[in-house]
């Protein structure tokens, strides 16, 4: 399996579609056959040599059939070569980017940005424990005569980081939500705080009070972030990414560019084995569409 940061060594390990198709063929069979339609454990080869055909339904599945690899409408050494630059390079890549250094048009460039960010989607199965502190932020900063926790046409986001030792900042998990109040939170604090471990610390908004009930909470004041100086340097760094690299990002999928940016941020110092990581995700996800944006 490939691991590293280098794109020389990159280029070097992926040469042709062929070394691409290995990789997945590995990957995805590495545990065993199991059919996709009849759920039956034994195969034999299929009409190429990245084919498994069932021996019960005779069903020929492909290497990446059933992935978000499915169909894809680019060259799938491209398809590595954008997923490399977007894991591994240090603030991503935007779409207008991908695809003038890898010579797609900017609709398959977008779609394949979606689809590599619905793969960097949390698998929610590491909530965060020990102290953590969480707060919002909008997206865009604040509007004239908009104050507070009024977000007007900006999107509002609720941020959770976790502090480890030293009072260093562990993972963290971001997620859009449509105002700040408990009715809002708790979804979040249910998927990305585990309620018997974690000690929350907030700012003294009262949207947090009916959470008490199921999460330890502290408030405290924020004294213009200075309460919550990593949290904030978290924040700083996502609006500052999101500037430099994307400049603008539509509401509609804001999940996503948080899903990306964190994905990055709570494996930065994983970066060898990042890029391996994204890939299991598009094999074990389901294929993704052009129409899946369109509702």
């Amino acid at each position: 399996m490939f691991h590293g940061v280098s794109i020389q060594q990159f280029n070097k390990f992926f040469q042709s579609e062929d070394d691409c198709k290995q990789y997945l063929f590995d990957l995805k069979w590495k545990d065993g056959y199991k059919c996709h339609r009849c759920g039956f454990t034994k195969s034999y080869k299929g009409k190429t040599s990245f084919h498994l055909r069932c021996q019960a339904c005779r069903y020929d599945e492909s290497v990446t059939a059933n992935t978000v690899f499915h169909k894809l409408k680019i060259p799938l050494l491209k398809a590595f070569g954008m997923s490399f630059r977007i894991a591994v390079k240090k603030k991503g890549m935007s779409t207008t980017e991908l695809a003038r250094e890898f010579c797609v048009n900017q609709k398959s460039s977008w779609l394949f940005k979606r689809k590599a960010q619905q793969s960097m989607k949390s698998s929610g199965n590491y909530p965060l424990d020990g102290k953590v502190e969480v707060d919002e932020l909008m997206i865009g900063g604040p509007e004239k005569d908009k104050r507070g926790r009024n977000k007007g046409e900006k999107k509002l986001v609720v941020i959770a980081v976790e502090k480890v030792k030293d009072n260093k900042i562990g993972r963290a998990y971001a997620q859009v939500i449509e105002k700040a109040s408990a009715e809002c939170f708790k979804p979040f604090f249910e998927r990305h705080i585990d309620n018997d471990n974690a000690k929350v610390i907030t700012d003294g908004w009262r949207g947090y009070w009916p959470l008490e009930s199921e999460f330890e909470i502290k408030q405290k004041p924020s004294n213009g972030g200075k309460s919550f100086q990593g949290l904030h340097a978290v924040i700083m760094n996502l609006k500052g990414w999101l500037r430099g690299i994307h400049h603008h990002c539509s509401g509609r999928f804001i999940n996503g560019y948080l899903d990306e940016f964190f994905f990055r941020f709570n494996r930065r110092n994983f970066l060898n084995s990042i890029w391996h990581k994204l890939i299991e995700r598009f094999m074990t996800n389901q294929p993704y569409s052009y129409k899946a944006n369109e509702t």
